[in-house]
């Protein structure tokens, strides 16, 4: 009995020996919970700490040999290898021991996506939202920048993150989306040239992005201000392209002519030329000598040429 208890004492006195003289193999990268670099960080079971340095930014960078003498200096620990000879050590902030899972990231992204998308398009609702699956697992601390382009209900795009690392990643998604609002319905068959008027057309709620062309956006009180550019049929949307604004000055209209020039100014009558609508550049003659002259039309409407003087 005497000799089984030597035997196992011998036995545990070896593999302490072997356990406290084995080498130890410090990573390429070290990670750090705050923004002192100390020897926890290494080992984290030690005993006495002793902070080493400090961070200015959330990684710092040093020569394995530098870290080497650090540790043989201020601990027994002799025997110590390295993944690399260079040594990076990240400053990796604690979240409250939050797991990050896939579910977590996917809403986060999809949660800033959102938002971005309503300041464009307040109406805006998302029905589908998927990250790609090869970067699903990524653990974001960071959003750098959004990109993204819509093709109708469809939206593609991607986000430029920092990883738990600080490493940069893109990570691309697509997203289906709706936008409901209110577009205009003609009532009866439109011509050529109809001005438009609340009494010629009807509200309808729809999703204005399962359309291809951007449906007429005004108030109901300015749609006097257009007049059809196209035969607009009864139930049709009126789209941007089918109305244009009503000019606000026809040609061989007569309108008034101020010149400004040092300091002087000329009233006069012209004849305008073309069609143009209020900060349009215009041609117009003048009726007495003949002359051509080009100016920008204001309300009035009137031509203003400015040419050296004062506008009062």
């Amino acid at each position: 009995m005497r000799n089984l208890k030597k035997i196992l004492l011998i036995i545990l006195i070896i593999v302490s020996y072997l356990y406290l003289f084995a080498e130890i193999t410090i990573p390429a990268t070290i990670a750090s919970n705050d923004k002192i670099f100390s020897l926890k960080d290494i080992f984290p079971n030690i005993k006495n700490d002793r902070t080493l340095a400090f961070f200015s930014t959330n990684s710092i960078t040093y020569e394995s040999s530098m870290i080497k003498n650090w540790i043989t200096s201020t601990t027994n620990i002799k025997d110590i290898s390295f993944e690399s000879t260079i040594i990076t050590i990240y400053y990796i902030k604690e979240k409250n021991n939050e797991i990050n899972t896939i579910n977590n990231t996917e809403k986060f992204l999809k949660t800033y996506f959102e938002k971005n998308l309503i300041k464009d398009s307040p109406n805006a609702t998302i029905n589908d939202f998927e990250l790609s699956k090869y970067m699903k697992d990524t653990i974001v601390s960071t959003i750098l920048n959004l990109d993204y382009r819509r093709s109708m209900n469809n939206i593609y795009g991607n986000f430029l993150v920092l990883d738990d690392l600080n490493l940069k990643k893109y990570i691309s998604f697509k997203a289906n989306v709706s936008c409901f609002d209110y577009v205009y319905i003609s009532k009866n068959n439109l011509k050529f040239k109809t001005p438009l008027n609340f009494n010629l057309v009807e509200k309808k709620k729809i999703d204005i992005y399962s359309l291809n062309m951007k449906p007429l956006i005004a108030k109901p009180e300015d749609l006097i201000k257009f007049q059809a550019n196209r035969t607009i049929r009864k139930g049709e949307i009126i789209f941007e392209n089918a109305v244009k604004k009503i000019p606000d000055v026809k040609a061989g209209q007569v309108i008034p002519v101020e010149v400004y020039f040092d300091g002087v100014k000329i009233l006069s009558w012209v004849k305008v030329l073309n069609e143009a609508i209020i900060g349009e550049i215009i041609m117009a003659r003048n009726e007495k000598t003949g002359i051509l002259i080009t100016g920008k039309l204001y309300p009035g409407p009137k031509l203003i040429i400015n040419i050296g003087g004062n506008q009062e």
